[in-house]
């Protein structure tokens, strides 16, 4: 921290601003908009997504970034980790590989710049969809619900809507009838997930399917 403090007292004197101005200002960051000139991320088979950024310049006020992860691009994002600011002016890329996406999820991130006693987020939400194994991404099947694979039956809901999910064979059972909102849901499966039986998942948009489980 002392040694970033340096920095950025030197930055302000080197601007030929007065020490006392610097000090004013040690709490304030710049809009996260002025200073960010790339932030995309890539999705991948095997190592989820990559969101990669590039600033104009550092701003000594900056300390971290925040990365915010969600299912909907209007809301609902977590926190999913944070990242250090680089001391040196000039790094200015950062990287960061997001391993636990899982393919066939579209994943929706935040970047925020983090100061002292602020928080500046970018407007611009970016969204990515890791590829299934031995699937083209044009071929991607990006159906409004999916069962997951998993140890319990994961829901994966990509659209909002009234979902309907059932045990349909060797037994009847119903593990939910409501309307979701994009997410993951887990079930336990019945008979304690010994043996196999068919799932069948509805979405009033009309989509419907069956599905072996367990999913591989």
């Amino acid at each position: 921290m002392v040694k970033r403090w340096l920095i950025f007292l030197s930055a302000c004197l080197m601007a030929g601003l007065q020490s006392s101005e610097c000090f004013a200002d040690v709490n304030e960051i710049p809009e996260l908009s002025s200073v960010l000139s790339l932030y995309t991320a890539q999705a991948t088979t095997a190592e989820g997504v990559r969101l990669n950024w590039t600033l104009d310049h550092q701003s000594p006020t900056i300390v971290k970034f925040r990365i915010y992860r969600g299912y909907e691009e209007a809301g609902n994002f977590a926190v999913l980790t944070e990242i250090t600011a680089h001391t040196a002016a000039s790094d200015v890329d950062y990287s960061y590989q997001d391993t636990t996406a899982l393919p066939g999820v579209s994943y929706y991130y935040k970047l925020a710049a983090l100061g002292q006693s602020s928080e500046s987020v970018f407007p611009v939400v970016i969204t990515a969809t890791p590829l299934l194994p031995g699937v083209d991404r044009d071929m991607q099947n990006l159906s409004p619900a999916s069962i997951l694979p998993g140890d319990r039956i994961s829901l994966y809901v990509r659209e909002p809507g009234r979902i309907r999910l059932d045990v349909i064979s060797p037994s009847q059972k119903a593990l939910v009838d409501d309307v979701l909102r994009p997410g993951i849901y887990e079930f336990d499966p019945p008979n304690n997930g010994h043996g196999e039986f068919t799932l069948r998942v509805r979405h009033d948009t009309d989509f419907s399917q069956d599905v072996a489980w367990p999913v591989h």
